[in-house]
């Protein structure tokens, strides 16, 4: 499936990833950042309906100080840091949050075609920054104001070292396909009021003529041929 997914990325389609069934058990609708289109928005939001984010890679973050969200509560929340403790999660111990954020050319930020640019915008950055075009902080407060209605998702350095969470599936399978390493991604949930369950997703991706693809394999074709990318 992974060639089929990676022909699927490159065609400007969006793909199916489930994670684990020992993990969050849920199908995430993902396509590559740089072919987002305001369709792709509507879609993501009428037949995904989760959260609709934008992955960066972490080395990517770090070069213009894009924070974890977590960093951010620990050091400026002033309250009872206890609300922050998320042993009890059950399917991870890290979560991959960043900053929201809205292109300064949108209006509200919320409509497909305002979100359709902030993800846009924010690929042409990456883009900007895998190219050592000169951008920093000051670029970015250029281009984006926080908080906004794209939840922008860091990707962890060795990309399933530390998590193996859709963040770091999406945005592997993505540099795999050797496109610009953002991918956009949204939950699917169904009208059972849960998450989609693997066999709703089978059902959608035929209906749809889309690729779903497990993350036991995207792991595997890492360990196997692409530890360089990290």
């Amino acid at each position: 499936m992974i060639d089929e997914a990676i022909r699927a990325l490159k065609n400007k389609k969006i793909i199916l990833i489930h994670d684990f069934n020992d993990r969050e058990n849920e199908t995430d609708m993902v396509i590559a950042s740089e072919f987002v289109t305001p369709e792709i928005i509507r879609t993501m939001r009428k037949d995904g309906g989760g959260l609709i984010c934008t992955t960066i890679k972490e080395k990517d973050a770090k070069k213009f100080n894009l924070p974890y969200l977590d960093d951010l509560f620990y050091k400026s929340l002033n309250m009872d840091k206890s609300v922050l403790n998320s042993s009890d999660m059950g399917y991870d111990t890290k979560d991959a949050f960043s900053l929201t954020v809205n292109s300064r050319d949108t209006y509200t930020g919320i409509p497909d075609n305002d979100r359709y640019k902030t993800v846009k915008h924010f690929s042409e950055f990456i883009n900007a920054l895998g190219n050592n075009v000169n951008v920093n902080e000051k670029n970015f407060g250029k281009i984006f104001r926080v908080p906004g209605h794209i939840h922008l998702l860091i990707a962890r350095n060795n990309y399933f070292k530390e998590r193996k969470g859709h963040t770091e599936l999406s945005t592997y399978i993505v540099e795999k396909a050797g496109l610009v390493p953002s991918a956009t991604i949204v939950e699917t949930l169904s009208d059972s009021f849960n998450s989609m369950t693997l066999d709703e997703s089978e059902k959608y991706a035929d209906e749809h003529n889309m690729v779903l693809i497990n993350g036991k394999e995207i792991i595997d074709d890492f360990n196997k041929t692409d530890r360089v990318l990290q």
